[in-house]
């Protein structure tokens, strides 16, 4: 991996107001569930900078993902926060104006290295609040023989296709067809589908074709067609699929990965396939990213811009989408790696989902809640009713009325 000049120093002024010649400043980088499988690539990286030059020591932290967000929380409190810290995009939406400081200024030197997109994700209320680092695109994971004994064809053109697969796998294995992501927020499944969520300043998200898309999804759970849980975690994902629970869930090449890791068994029994497009010919949760904010209370700016603009530089996210089958946020990484031989591997599953993402990944959204006050809120307010809905615990459309409800009631008072 080699590394530019000007990867390294994006403002040798406004560095030499900020960082002493005789001082070397720490820059700790927390990333997010991580740990463990690229313990090897974050040593690299950091051995890289910290012998490149003498003014910041770069120092790595790893933290899993139900501890990210309370140890951020902690930190600002406590005033000993890191200096970046990697999380979701719908985190950073959440938290940009309570926890984070905006870092316009900061990227502005070099911010033309990432995708349009990945900029418009990090931005929130007209102020970038992250530097992009990786994302995912989702490609479907099966269970080849559970697929063969129930007569399904890996090949799906719509969620329709989708439930209907998953509804024959478990008449025939007895074990749930699909594990979809819920976990997430329904919000994902409303814009993936096209249904907005607010218009001229007032929630729709109760309209009969919202109903009949949640009603897919309750029928679907009670039946046992899909996985009875709607908090299901990557990592609950990873393990139901390498214990032969479930036929299919839908995720990035780096789940495959993670597959092999807990039972090669099931890693041989696996297969990729492409997830169904909505009518816009969007990837579903092929936005999902992930960026590196600065929690409040940050001291040196300039040697944080520095560290970031390395961390998340063309040079450092090929490495890291080698590594992981994930995809950059930068201009020219994605498309450098799919011309790549050691990424055109037939047997590496994780590498022909790279390969079925790259078709994709210029098409793909992070679908979440913006433009809304106190977005963590919201959130709570449409996904506590329905998730009681789809667990059958209320009616679908009393659910979404009620949701509609708090959210106008919120939506009035912006």
């Amino acid at each position: 991996m080699k590394i530019k000049a000007n990867t390294l120093i994006f403002s040798s002024i406004l560095l030499s107001t900020a960082i002493s010649a005789n001082a070397t400043i720490k820059v700790e980088f927390w990333s997010h569930a991580l740990g463990g499988t690229y313990d090897a690539y974050h040593k690299q990286i950091v051995d890289k900078f910290n012998k490149s030059q003498n003014e910041i020591e770069l120092v790595h932290k790893d933290l899993n993902w139900g501890g990210m967000k309370p140890a951020l929380v902690a930190s600002i409190a406590e005033g000993k926060v890191p200096s970046l810290a990697m999380v979701p995009t719908e985190w950073m939406n959440e938290m940009s104006s309570k926890l984070l400081m905006p870092v316009t200024k900061e990227i502005a030197p070099f911010k033309s290295q990432y995708t349009d997109a990945a900029l418009q994700n990090a931005t929130v209320n007209g102020e970038i609040y992250g530097f992009p680092s990786y994302q995912v695109t989702a490609v479907m994971v099966y269970n080849k023989n559970m697929l063969a004994k129930s007569g399904v064809k890996p090949e799906f053109k719509t969620i329709d296709d989708v439930f209907a697969a998953a509804k024959k796998i478990k008449e025939h294995t007895g074990k749930p067809g699909w594990a979809p992501k819920l976990q997430d927020g329904f919000q994902t499944w409303f814009l993936f589908q096209g249904l907005p969520l607010i218009k001229d300043n007032k929630a729709v998200f109760n309209s009969p074709a919202h109903a009949a898309l949640v009603q897919k999804f309750a029928d679907a759970y009670k039946a046992g067609i899909i996985v009875k849980d709607v908090d299901l975690t990557f990592d609950k994902q990873v393990a139901a699929f390498a214990n032969h629970g479930i036929g299919m869930f839908a995720e990035g090449g780096h789940a495959v990965k993670k597959i092999n890791e807990a039972n090669p068994r099931a890693y041989a029994a696996a297969g990729v396939t492409s997830f169904p497009l909505n009518d816009a010919k969007t990837a579903a949760f092929g936005g999902w990213s992930t960026m590196y904010v600065v929690p409040k209370g940050q001291k040196n700016m300039a040697a944080v811009a520095k560290a970031a603009q390395y961390l998340t530089s063309d040079e450092v996210q090929y490495e890291f989408t080698k590594a992981s089958n994930t995809f950059a946020s930068t201009k020219y990484t994605n498309a450098k790696l799919a011309n790549d031989p050691s990424m055109n591997d037939p047997k590496d599953l994780g590498k022909v989902a790279f390969k079925m993402g790259t078709q994709v990944i210029d098409q793909s959204r992070h679908f979440m809640i913006r433009d809304v006050p106190d977005e963590a809120t919201m959130h709570r307010l449409m996904n506590d009713k329905i998730d009681a809905a789809i667990q059958g615990r209320i009616p679908v459309q009393q659910a979404l009325d009620e949701a509609v409800a708090a959210w106008n009631k919120r939506l009035a008072q912006k």
